[in-house]
């Protein structure tokens, strides 16, 4: 479908990388909706309300537009790691001026702070009685002390981006194995680094790669491993996708097992029903318990954060822990989640934990990110129909 320079969008996706954001205009041009991806070449002009340089679909093919209007909703991917300084004030402005200018955003604009604050996070969970696992101040004495009674220390900074300054401690034949992400000299790649390491010399450790990885000014705090149920001694979580679709209805849309960790760290996704499997034949309780309690916890912290903060949050993903007696546990929340959580083909082809080749679980990974993408356009219509209703945008 074509639309006209004057049409104005439903929504307006603030992300620096086309790919993420593709299925998402792909899906919009195939139900006639105008969505349009904001880049780093694109201007705003507060006085006309338009902004300059958006890339759309229409009819199936990826075209630039010179100009279109303020979106009615904005839906913002844009992540910090690895991008410039530059990059990151350019879309803070631009997020900042479609707020003023009335755009409503898919999560609240400028309010998750207790979702990137990762020990108010756990506080706030603790204080409702949703399972979290503790947070302690980051200092040697409480590291060494943590690290005697659990086999993994999670060192954390305060303020969460997307899994980049984490450091995992944990314990090995081989000594103290410290592994981290970062992102690679080009910028655009991921590395996962591994050294091990004595124990009277991990704490230094630690200190040595805070600094030489340009994360020795920010606010760190420790987290120990809960109990987790292993998949051949590895971590396993799982990422539940809660959102608010169609007239504004909360739900979860999906759930993805992970092993180790997401497949862009070097880990695997897969169908959660073998995870529930496998923790029932070792537990009292049946698998179909499981995966309810699961969205029950998922579903329950989005609506303690909502309550928290007095907004409705359109999407956040529920990381979650579950034990070898299969209680979920809440990791922590995240408000930018990405786009395509579920499918990556880069991994197409590769043995994931459960014995299927991933291009099988890829056939319902991508269904749920059809799901996924639905309830953001879905959620943008609710939205921008609300603030019409009340003489808004």
């Amino acid at each position: 479908m074509t639309h006209q320079p004057q049409d104005k969008p439903l929504l307006g996706i603030l992300q620096g990388r086309l790919i993420p954001r593709k299925a998402l205009l792909e899906l919009a041009d195939a139900q006639g909706v105008l969505a349009v991806a904001i880049t780093p070449d694109s201007e705003i002009d507060p006085q006309t309300k338009t902004i300059k340089n958006v890339v759309a679909v229409q009819g199936g093919n990826t075209v630039p537009l010179p100009s279109v209007p303020f979106p009615h909703v904005v839906y913002d991917m844009q992540f910090s790691k690895g991008k410039g300084q530059k990059r990151r004030q350019h879309f803070r402005g631009i997020a900042k001026a479609l707020n003023a200018a009335g755009s409503h955003f898919i999560n609240p604009y400028n309010s998750l702070g207790l979702v990137n604050d990762k020990v108010a996070f756990g506080e706030l969970m603790s204080r409702n009685g949703i399972s979290s696992p503790s947070c302690y101040p980051y200092s040697k004495e409480s590291f060494e002390k943590m690290l005697s009674k659990h086999e993994s220390v999670f060192v954390k900074p305060v303020s969460g981006n997307q899994g980049f300054g984490i450091i995992t401690a944990t314990r090995s034949e081989l000594g103290i194995e410290l592994m981290y992400i970062i992102v690679a000299s080009c910028g655009t790649e991921i590395e996962r680094r591994q050294r091990w390491y004595k124990p009277e010399n991990v704490f230094a450790a630690i200190e040595d790669i805070r600094s030489d990885e340009g994360w020795s000014q920010s606010e760190y705090f420790l987290q120990p491993s809960v109990d987790y149920f292993p998949w051949d001694g590895r971590w396993t979580w799982l990422r539940a996708s809660v959102q608010r679709a169609e007239e504004g209805r909360l739900g979860v849309v999906g759930i993805v097992f992970n092993y180790l960790h997401c497949s862009e760290y070097g880990g695997r996704h897969d169908d959660p029903q073998i995870l529930y499997a496998k923790i029932a034949e070792n537990c009292d309780k049946p698998a179909k318990d499981i995966e309810h309690a699961c969205a029950r916890i998922a579903l329950a912290t989005h609506q303690v954060l909502e309550d928290a903060i007095g907004q409705k949050i359109g999407e956040l993903g529920m990381d979650i822990l579950l034990d070898n007696n299969g209680n979920p546990h809440i990791l922590e929340a995240n408000n930018k989640q990405g786009n395509l959580i579920y499918w990556d083909p880069q991994y197409a082809g590769t043995q994931n934990p459960g014995g299927f080749m991933n291009p099988e679980f890829n056939e319902r990974a991508k269904a749920m990110d059809v799901n996924r993408n639905n309830a953001i356009l879905q959620y943008a219509e609710f939205l921008a129909a609300k603030a019409l209703d009340s003489g808004g945008v």
